[in-house]
């Protein structure tokens, strides 16, 4: 599709568009919001998304000045009122950032709005049909005192009404944050009781009325609305949910309004019934009593929040509210067309549309792949929509999902008339992350195990130091003072300082999650598994790297802090990255780690693959009967071992992808014996694209030759561009891998 235009669409927007207050004051504030969205353009981040959102809102503040006067660009006004929209807007920005942890899903919604208000005006700009229907809804409507220039209908009436839309539309999502949070940990609670679980939970307002009401200023406010509608006068106008109810019944003829009413007045309870929020209708009313406050304190003229405001309010209350509603039962509404309410429209399918740069906040949204970049052409004829995904896979039908969901809401062809072409590139798959601490599944052990452990690490470093101190000795070489004092200090377990046992401690319930990193599990002897004897260079780093991590998180919290080394004083110079300590530095946290098996076997006990790790053998085994090349799995170089323990490892991931769980023979749960064929091509194609991006990494590159010293593979290429007969060898894989999983003790289960 090419280059994405959003950048020249913003650009072709501004030209078009003069400011009222820039034409008749002499001010630049168009100039001050360019320049703010295009330092966004260059670097979306939360500092830049907010200059956009604090610049728009500084000059459609609403204070104690009229900005209908014309005064010198030099005349200095000191407005005292604090600008209460944006303390919602920081409100929101706070919650998001700092609850995303304790939430499943949940991706960001600050940064998101802007990117949600720049796609709305490159829309505007490149779109006639969009931009007529717009003018023609607010020219048809009392409302004089739209945006003019020199009598002439401005586009800055436009950005007014869809700045507020779209950058508000999102502000009463830590609502909806709350409510994740309280399922979240309720559910995170009993399910570690049991999976069989399955309690809901909902937000109950005490007194909604409070909250769905505007503060009473201007006693005249209701019967200034009512001059105009006088069909409204049954309503109470300082009710955001009956304003918005009369501004749809209005916008959508043949709507009942009492019906509006009625369910909107009993949405909390619904929502409650029904276990989710609808963080849209939460934010309309924000908009509606902050703006209804405001107003009343200083506008002449109400009409400002009757139609603008009211509009904006009403569009974002139905970027949710219309498919989950309005085209259901009772009222049964077809696509919504952009004359009914043009802001509603492109809120919903800008809001759609934006998924690149999304940063996720929640636990599973971290784990997904997320768009990288935007292709985007508009025109009058259409809209191409291109997602460039560079890491990751957007899942099955991602696109398809997408086009089918809008235009099942939207009448798209109304301002597109050959449609919305939505692509989805996804060049390569994502290399598996580096297995963290957090991803561990391994039990705790049991205290009693913990306490025999710990002493026998402090016995373990007693005779290894002694040994050491030995060999130095007996080879003549030099001990320095840092060695002298560590083998000075030897002592038993007992007369260990509290610190130090604590550090004994904490290194022996570590050691599961650590094995279980690196596909390994602590067995008895008698365990028909074979022991592992020693772990490869890649296992013992990626440990070592761990251990000092962990090491520093012990430290800094028993009171340890960066500096010159003064132990009675709790002070270390080696609070610093793995990178940046020595190499005899770095020995400190690689020894522990080669003594895990020593360790083990000094307690009768053994380390072994787990059944996962033995899954890897078992594929490769199975593909090298066919693929001659491939070689046994114990004659591999380590990093190439390496690299198939990670296939494994996301092979996992991506079968939980399709809902399948890989478990023990033994457990409950009946066995899935085979796959259909379109997900056998989804997981060929998935872990093909995943090897071709591990090889890369691991410094591989294509050559018509296979060559292990070379580092070069024939296959080294994307799935798309792969021989059928190297294609089938993948998928073969999977059509056998239910009897593969049993050959090591496993059973593929649908969850």
């Amino acid at each position: 599709m090419g280059e994405s235009n959003l950048r020249q669409y913003i650009d072709d927007f501004f030209d078009e568009l003069i400011l009222y207050d820039d034409y008749y004051n002499g001010h630049y504030y168009k100039m001050l919001l360019k320049t703010g969205i295009d330092v966004f353009l260059d670097n979306e981040n939360s500092y830049t998304a907010y200059e956009i959102y604090r610049t728009f809102f500084m000059i459609y503040q609403i204070s104690h000045e009229n900005k209908s006067e014309k005064h010198s660009p030099n005349e200095i006004k000191i407005v005292k009122e604090k600008n209460i929209l944006l303390d919602l807007v920081k409100t929101m920005k706070d919650y998001e950032e700092n609850t995303g942890d304790l939430i499943e899903k949940q991706r960001d919604h600050f940064i998101h709005s802007v990117n949600v208000f720049l796609l709305g005006l490159a829309i505007y700009s490149q779109n006639k049909s969009y931009r007529d229907k717009f003018k023609q809804y607010v020219l048809n409507s009392p409302y004089k005192k739209y945006y003019r220039i020199d009598g002439e209908f401005s586009h800055e009436e436009f950005l007014y009404r869809w700045g507020v839309a779209a950058l508000f539309h999102d502000i009463g999502y830590p609502v909806e944050i709350i409510g994740k949070q309280l399922k979240k940990f309720i559910n995170d609670g009993i399910k570690s009781i049991s999976s069989s679980y399955n309690a809901d939970t909902a937000i109950d307002f005490k007194d909604f009325n409070e909250f769905n009401t505007i503060v009473k200023k201007d006693p005249n406010f209701a019967d200034k609305y009512t001059s105009v509608y006088p069909e409204a006068k049954f309503l109470n106008l300082f009710k955001p949910t009956d304003i918005m109810a009369h501004k749809i019944s209005t916008d959508f003829k043949g709507i009942d309004v009492n019906q509006v009413i009625k369910h909107l007045d009993s949405f909390v309870d619904i929502m409650g019934d029904s276990g989710f929020i609808d963080h849209g209708f939460f934010s309309s009313i924000l908009v509606l009593n902050s703006y209804g406050y405001l107003i009343q304190k200083y506008a002449k003229n109400n009409d400002f929040f009757f139609y603008p405001i009211v509009d904006s309010a009403t569009a974002i209350l139905l970027h949710n509210y219309y498919r989950n509603v309005l085209q259901k039962k009772p009222f049964d509404l077809k696509t919504l067309h952009p004359s009914q309410s043009p802001l509603a429209f492109l809120l919903i399918l800008c809001d759609e549309l934006q998924e690149w740069n999304r940063q996720p906040f929640g636990v599973k949204d971290k784990q997904r792949s997320h768009v990288n970049e935007l292709v985007i052409n508009i025109d009058d004829r259409g809209m191409d929509v291109e997602y460039i995904v560079r890491e990751g896979a957007m899942g099955l039908g991602f696109s398809e999902d997408k086009e089918e969901f809008l235009k099942t809401v939207l009448s798209l062809r109304s301002i597109f008339k050959f449609g919305l072409r939505i692509i989805t590139d996804v060049s390569q798959d994502n290399i598996i992350r580096e297995n963290v601490h957090s991803e561990a599944q391994a039990p705790d052990i049991l205290l009693r195990n913990v306490e025999t452990i710990a002493i026998q690490i402090h016995n373990q470093y007693v005779e290894t130091t002694k040994q050491q101190y030995e060999e130095k000795l007996a080879l003549g070489e030099e001990i320095d003072d840092e060695f002298m004092e560590k083998y000075n200090n030897l002592t038993t377990f007992d007369e260990l300082t509290p610190q130090l046992k604590i550090a004994n401690i904490r290194q022996a319930r570590s050691i599961p999650n650590k094995l279980d990193i690196i596909g390994c599990e602590i067995a008895s002897n008698d365990d028909e598994r074979d022991a592992i004897l020693r772990f490869s260079k890649d296992e013992i780093l990626d440990l070592a790297i761990l251990e000092h991590q962990e090491w520093c998180d012990e430290k800094i919290g028993t009171g340890w802090t960066l500096g010159e080394k003064d132990v009675e004083n709790l002070v270390t110079p080696y609070l610093v990255p793995w990178d940046e300590l020595t190499e005899d530095i770095q020995q400190y946290d690689i020894d522990p780690i080669k003594n895990i098996i020593p360790l083990m076997d000094s307690l009768g006990l053994k380390v072994v693959r787990t059944k996962e790790r033995l899954l890897t053998f078992e594929m490769h085994n199975f593909y090298s009967e066919y693929n001659k090349s491939a070689g046994h799995f114990d004659d591999l170089p380590s990093y190439i071992k390496y690299s198939n323990y990670k296939q494994t490892d996301f092979l996992l991931r991506i079968l939980s992808e399709l809902g399948y769980d890989v478990m023990d023979i033994e457990d409950a749960g009946e066995a899935v014996m085979s796959f259909d064929e379109d997900s056998i091509e989804y997981l060929a194609k998935r872990e093909h694209n995943e090897w071709y991006k591990l090889k890369v990494n691991l410094g591989w590159t294509y050559d018509a030759v296979k060559d292990d010293v070379a580092k070069t593979n024939p296959n080294l290429v994307e799935w798309d561009q792969l021989d059928h007969e190297t294609k089938e060898l993948n998928r073969r894989t999977f059509r056998n891998l239910s009897q593969l999983c049993g050959n090591v003790g496993l059973k593929i289960v649908k969850n």
